[in-house]
């Protein structure tokens, strides 16, 4: 029986929903979600999700097993990295279906390189926050919206910086031979680049 894995953001930084739904369902689950929240905790945003052929409540009791000790109460709420549960996703055998631009090998290997390197970017770090807004270096009038540590919101869709980057230079047919980028040396706030500000470098 095929069905959906999902993880949302939520308002509350570092804390993520995972959740599972028939494949039938996905959508109107993800539009109260995003419309109503969860559990008293608002501001939920679809971040990933993936289609498993065999979808059963085992894999989700079994996620919730390893993240037990991150969970809230006997929610379907964790205090945890969205890319770490993300990683454990991708090694599953099913189809991404969100973000819908994802190649999903590539994507698991950018993650756990990112991640053994400890480079991850973290807007949060930065000082910056949901809602605030970034501009791309080379053509101002492209921005974005940060919805998470590590995401931005982007002609409606949700992306880490690199992978948009990417897409935006593969866009403009000027994409590198790589097509490997670090997001932050090519996204601006109150005109400096990401990759420049200190750390709580921005304050309110």
């Amino acid at each position: 029986m095929k069905g959906v894995v999902y993880i949302m953001n939520t308002a509350v930084s570092g804390l993520i929903k995972i959740g599972k739904t028939g494949s039938q369902n996905y959508g109107e689950r993800m539009r109260y979600l995003e419309g109503n929240g969860y559990h008293n905790v608002p501001g939920l945003k679809r971040f990933f999700a993936i289609e498993l052929d065999d979808y059963d409540d085992d894999k989700e009791s079994l996620l919730h097993e390893i993240f037990s000790k991150h969970q809230v109460d006997d929610s379907e709420l964790f205090a945890l990295d969205c890319e770490l549960v993300k990683q454990l996703l991708l090694a599953f055998d099913g189809k991404v279906i969100y973000p819908k631009h994802i190649d999903k090998e590539r994507e698991f290997d950018e993650v756990t390189q990112s991640r053994k390197q400890g480079a991850l970017f973290s807007f949060y770090r930065k000082g910056l926050k949901n809602g605030d807004v970034i501009t791309f270096a080379q053509d101002k009038a492209i921005s974005a919206t940060i919805v998470g540590e590590r995401e931005v919101e982007y002609d409606g869709e949700i992306y880490k910086l690199s992978p948009l980057t990417r897409n935006i230079f593969q866009q403009k047919g000027k994409r590198n031979a790589s097509g490997a980028y670090q997001g932050a040396a090519y996204w601006m706030f109150n005109g400096k680049k990401l990759k420049d500000l200190d750390d709580r470098e921005v304050t309110r």
